[in-house]
Formats: structure tokens, C-alpha cells, sequence
């Protein structure tokens, strides 16, 4: 109920900041009410809102908060008594909200980084900002806050744990002591470090003795440090790490004749960033066993019995005769030539021979079939 007998306030003092009117008004001590009634109007809603109940009559200060910067607002009071009667409006004034501090002069994105995106900005001049929001979107062009950085001074973030070759977007504010966000800045596209490139054309020989020789293309880049070679007994076992180079080669040695492995290589640069291991491995062999020999003489003569065969492979390097007969069998190492004459053999006792042929690497054929001869 309206009592124009309660005071009025017409005297009401302002003084804005950015989010924030603090009011100040002449005191009515002696005067007959309870407290005031502060109410709010603006462009947005131009009818008077309550907006305060200051129930202490001796106050005369008071600050409205939460405010939009570089707004217009109008304020009035009122007074009330303990009946809940007010008094008529008093002076209507208009106050502005300080303008949003400027955005940030300079803000810049560097890329190609690995893992990572670095923000850095030039520190902004306005005393009043304690720190720094960041904002990322993805491709679906929906900012939203990944950091706080504290400080005015402060002058970088760093977007850590990205997969590579990932695009965002990224726009920084500064924000004030009391929290108010400057005005947006410059939007920074930026993305994350490419992986090397795949290694192609991966081939694994399959006629050498012992090893096996691994080649493949190596694609000019700039940042590469080293190649990984993965190894599998099997395509459909693990792959595991079997060595790195720096060249676009590698031997693998192998013990046994006829094993056959799997292998992929992958790309490494400087910064530790692996190309993908290809989906598929390259089977690569060594040479089997050797080929048996063919004794092609078993026969006797008066300085023994000549045996003479044919190697069947020309990885043969030297041959091993196993003599069957006799009291005991007897083994001739070391021979170099295609042909033994083993004096050793005894008049009427009839004696069988086979032939095992030997490479570079100890690599044995099987025996050949068995030839019989007597002296």
C-alpha cells in the first residue's frame, strides 16, 4: 500500500564498473520507516523489478552485481515501514556498465607439434585481468572451456595428449579480477603433428642361405630419425620389435635352413611419432636344405675303393662320406672334392657309402642313397 507520508530518496549517487553499480544515498535516520526498496529496469525489461530489501533504515550503500558490461540500466528506491506500506518513487537514474576490456592484440597458434597445439599471446594491458580462458571446438564448431591460465602476465597454454594430424579451433579471453570475459578475439584453427609417412614396398628375399635381406622404399622427410623392424614366426602371432636402422635395409640372420618369418617396418622422427604398422606383413625365407648328393662310382681298385658323386646344388662348399661295413663304420670330414678313395677298405669285405653335402654356413643335405661296393 502506497504511503506518501514515508520518505523519499531522491538523492541516489552511482558508479559503475563492468559488471557491477554501487549506489549511495543521503541518510533519513530521523525519519519515520523501516528499511528500502531498490528496484531495476533496462532496455531488455523495461519495467521496474524489485530487485534488493534493504531492511536496515541506517544503510546507505548498496551494490547491485552480476551485471552485463557496456549496458544501460535504471534504478529507483523506495521506502517501507513496518506495516509493509511504501513510499512513492524516487529519483529515477541511469547508469551504463563499463565497456568489456579489449580483446587480446595478439593471439597465435603453432602447429606441427607433437601431440600437442601451443597457444601464445601477447599479455593484455589492462590491469584488471588476473587470467586467461581457453576455449577449444571440434568439427562440430562447439567452443567450450579446456583451461583457466592464471595471471596477467602469462602468455601461453599448451593443448597436451592430442592424437596426431587432429584439428581444433581454439579462441582466448582474458578475464578480469571479478570475472568478466573480454571481448572474443581472433579464432586460431590449428591442428596436430602428421604421423611419418607408411613405408612401402617392403620386400623380403627368399634365396639366401642364413639370413634373410630386408629392402624398402624410403620416402624423403624431413624429421626422420630411424626405421623399426617387427618380426613374426607366423601372420596370425604377435609382431615384436626386432631392431631399428637408420637405412632402408636390413639382414636379419637366421639360424636354419627353410625358416620362414614375418615382417613390418614402420617409419620413426625426431619427436618420437611412429607411422602406422601396415595391416599386412611380407614373408621373406631362407634357402632350404641342401639337395642330396648322387654317388654316381662306388668301385674298387688296387689303391682302394674310388667313390664319386655329384653335389646336386652348388651351395655345396665341402662333403662328409659315412662308410658302412666292416668291423665298424668310418666318416671322411672335410672333403673338398667331389670324389674319395678310401684305402682303408679291406680285401673281401663289402662296404656301403653315402654322401652329405655341406654350405658356407653348416647347413647339411640329407645323406644320398647308399651305395654298395667290395674290395
Amino acid at each position: 500500500m502506497l504511503d506518501e507520508n514515508l520518505p523519499k530518496v531522491e538523492k541516489l549517487k552511482s558508479m559503475s564498473d563492468m559488471s557491477d553499480v554501487a549506489f549511495e544515498w543521503e541518510p533519513l535516520y530521523g525519519e519515520n520507516f523501516k528499511g528500502f526498496y531498490l528496484y531495476r529496469a533496462s532496455v531488455e525489461e523495461p519495467e521496474f523489478k524489485l530487485i534488493a530489501t534493504l531492511k536496515d533504515k541506517f544503510q546507505t550503500h548498496y551494490v547491485d552485481s552480476g551485471l552485463q558490461p557496456d549496458t544501460l540500466y535504471q534504478y529507483m528506491m523506495r521506502t517501507f515501514n513496518k506495516q509493509g506500506h511504501i513510499s512513492g518513487p524516487g529519483k529515477v537514474v541511469e547508469v551504463r556498465t563499463q565497456v568489456r576490456p579489449e580483446a587480446l592484440s595478439f593471439v597465435q597458434a603453432l602447429t606441427n607439434l607433437p601431440g600437442r597445439i601451443k597457444l601464445i599471446w601477447r599479455p593484455h594491458y589492462d590491469l584488471r585481468i588476473n587470467a586467461y580462458r581457453i576455449e577449444r571446438a571440434g568439427e562440430d564448431g562447439k567452443f567450450k572451456k579446456i583451461a583457466t591460465v592464471k595471471n596477467r602476465l602469462s602468455a601461453e597454454y599448451i593443448d597436451e595428449d592430442l592424437r596426431a594430424n587432429e584439428r581444433f579451433s581454439y579462441r582466448v579471453f582474458a578475464l578480469t579480477f571479478d570475472g568478466v570475459q573480454s571481448e572474443p578475439g581472433e579464432i586460431l584453427h590449428a591442428l596436430s603433428k602428421a604421423l611419418p609417412p607408411e613405408v612401402t614396398q617392403l620386400s623380403a628375399s627368399t634365396d639366401l642361405s642364413g639370413k634373410i635381406l630386408l629392402t624398402w622404399d624410403a620416402p624423403a622427410y624431413e624429421d626422420f630419425s630411424y626405421f623399426k623392424i617387427y618380426a613374426s614366426s607366423s601372420s596370425f602371432l604377435p609382431f615384436s620389435l626386432l631392431a631399428k636402422s637408420d637405412k632402408n635395409s636390413y639382414e636379419d640372420r637366421v639360424s636354419g635352413a627353410g625358416v620362414r618369418k614375418q615382417y613390418k617396418v614402420t617409419m620413426v622422427d625426431k619427436d618420437g611419432l611412429e607411422s602406422p604398422l601396415p595391416k599386412n606383413g611380407v614373408e621373406g625365407r631362407t634357402l632350404g636344405i641342401l639337395a642330396s648328393p648322387s654317388i654316381i662310382l662306388a668301385q674298387s681298385t688296387s689303391e682302394g675303393i674310388i667313390v664319386e658323386w655329384s653335389d646336386n646344388d652348388a651351395r655345396a662348399v665341402e662333403y662328409e662320406v659315412k662308410r658302412y661295413g666292416g668291423e665298424q663304420s668310418a666318416i671322411f670330414k672335410g672333403i673338398k672334392e667331389k670324389r674319395l678313395k678310401d684305402i682303408k677298405a679291406l680285401p673281401g669285405v663289402e662296404y656301403s657309402y653315402e654322401v652329405v653335402a655341406i654350405d658356407e654356413l653348416g647347413v647339411r643335405s640329407e645323406p644320398s642313397i647308399r651305395v654298395k661296393a667290395a674290395q
